[in-house]
Formats: C-alpha cells, structure tokens, sequence
C-alpha cells in the first residue's frame, strides 16, 4: 500500500468499532513508520475523531506524530487545525494540552503563532484563551504565556520615537510590544497586571 492508502485505512478505521477496524488501524500505523514523510502530517491530524471507542490505540497516532520534527509536528498542528476541531475538538484540546506542558513545545508553538499568517491562529488562541478560562494553573499560566507571545505586536525603535502616545495607548489596551533593532528582538514592554 502506499501513503495515501495507509491513511485512507486509518481514516476508513478510526472509530475502531471492532477488533478488525482496531488491528486495521495498527496495521496501517505501523506500515506509516516505514514511509515517514512530513508532507502527510496535516492528513494524520485529521484522523482524530471523538467518536472513537479506544482511546488507548488513537493514543498510538499521536506517538507517532510526536517522531516527527517538533517544528513540522506544530505547523501541521496549525495547518489542520479548523478541519480537525469539527470531528476532534477532544483530541485537538489533548494534543493541545501536550504542547503547553512541555517548555520547547511551548515556546515555539508561541514563536510560531506570532509569526504566522495562517487563518487558523485566530482559532488556536481562541482555544488557548478556552484553556486559561477553565483550567487551572500551571496549565492556565502556560496558555496564557503563549497567547502573550502569539499576540505581541512587533514595533521597529523608529516607529516608537515617531508616535510614542499611540504605542502607549497599544500598551493600556493590553498588548504586548516586541521592541526591534535591525528587525532583531531587543526588548519586550506588557502591561502591568
């Protein structure tokens, strides 16, 4: 079977009703392993479905996400991420949770939001902001750190100088600004809290 067959099989078994749709399922994982390319990582997101009934071998997809490269995991994440909430929100929420309690995963989860032009991230810091609202800490305070960083306005030294009351006025909104020189980071100003 080739690729697109072995996650057509996955997608084809994915409520694991039976013992043949759940040894299907394992099957077409496991021959994915031979043929890893990151190219299909936005199709195995959308694998992911509520209705489920073994959570323990869907846990087996997610394993095997995490093989790929952290960078490539978390765009795929980003890219999938409005068509697989509509049959996955409870999966999207636990992979989410993955990414906030580990430091890497985080803070480049957060870098790469910031940085993306993607449709989704309105939808990611949304579900972020769902976390912060019914969680508690410390997940609520990652949620929240990558929010800060998904949503800083990056400001060039010259611009500030220019029209210092507007970037003031961006602060006492509750905005974060990223201070550049030479488009490098140098500094970041918040509101106090």
């Amino acid at each position: 079977m080739n690729v697109t067959q072995l996650i057509e099989t996955l997608n084809a078994n994915k409520f694991m009703r039976s013992d043949e749709e759940v040894m299907s399922f394992d099957f077409a994982l496991a021959e994915l392993a031979l043929h890893r390319n990151s190219e299909y990582l936005p199709a195995l997101y959308l694998v992911f479905d509520d209705r489920c009934e073994q959570h323990e071998v869907m846990y087996g997809l997610i394993h095997f996400l995490e093989s790929f490269e952290l960078k490539n995991q978390l765009q795929a994440f980003i890219d999938s991420i409005d068509k697989m909430i509509v049959n996955a929100k409870e999966w999207t929420m636990i992979l989410l949770y993955g990414i906030l309690n580990q430091d890497l995963a985080r803070s480049l989860y957060s870098q790469m939001l910031h940085s993306t032009h993607s449709p989704n991230r309105d939808l990611c810091t949304h579900l972020l902001r769902e976390i912060v609202a019914n969680e508690s800490p410390p997940l609520s305070s990652h949620a929240e750190s990558v929010i800060s960083g998904a949503t800083a306005i990056d400001i060039n030294i010259d611009e500030i100088q220019r029209d210092l009351s507007s970037f003031i006025k961006l602060i006492q909104d509750g905005n974060i600004l990223v201070l550049l020189q030479d488009d490098r980071p140098i500094a970041e100003i918040k509101p106090i809290k």
